[in-house]
């Protein structure tokens, strides 16, 4: 499938980073319940502050994306396919980003710390943390390196015969003004 395989190396970058981190947070090891008390309260502030800067970012990329989309119908050039599926795969891994945020942010809002029935599961709740801001990690790389993969292919119309994989070629008897990229 044409669109897995361009994003093939975005993704696996993403899960790479994704993995590692998790990694980091198995090394702690088998924790009790007080420990993860202690853990979650430390990580708490950071996590708390990522997911924000995640939301923040993920909704800035969404808008840039609509503009990138309205300048792609007035250019001259007349894109590709490819060139929408980058689009729409980047708009997806950024939505599902900013939706991951929202759920991290809403879970770590919640006062675990003064429920008494959920004092034995401060480890659970620790590990669930962890892991979610290992997936935001990973998403964030992933949408990153998409970014790059388009900017490249944009950059690359502005080249002296239009050389992108997200232009159409040019066809017969049709002349296209150079891009003043």
């Amino acid at each position: 499938m044409k669109l897995f395989s361009d994003a093939k190396w975005a993704l696996v970058g993403g899960a790479v980073t994704a993995a590692s981190l998790f990694v980091g947070v198995a090394a702690v090891g088998r924790i009790g319940s007080f420990e993860g008390l202690r853990l979650l309260e430390s990580i708490l502030p950071t996590v708390r502050f990522m997911a924000s800067s995640v939301l923040t970012a993920g909704v800035t990329v969404l808008a840039l994306m609509l503009t990138l989309i309205g300048l792609t119908f007035t250019s001259e050039w007349e894109f590709s396919e490819a060139h929408f599926r980058r689009l729409r795969r980047i708009a997806l891994v950024t939505t599902f980003t900013i939706v991951l945020s929202v759920v991290v942010l809403l879970f770590i809002s919640l006062p675990i710390e003064e429920a008494d029935t959920l004092k034995t599961y401060y480890d659970v709740a620790y590990y669930a943390v962890a892991g979610a801001s290992s997936l935001l990690g990973g998403a964030v790389v992933a949408v990153i390196l998409m970014l790059y993969q388009t900017i490249s292919g944009l950059v690359a119309i502005g080249l002296p015969k239009g050389q992108s994989d997200l232009i159409e070629p040019a066809r017969e008897g049709a002349e296209r003004k150079p891009s003043p990229v």
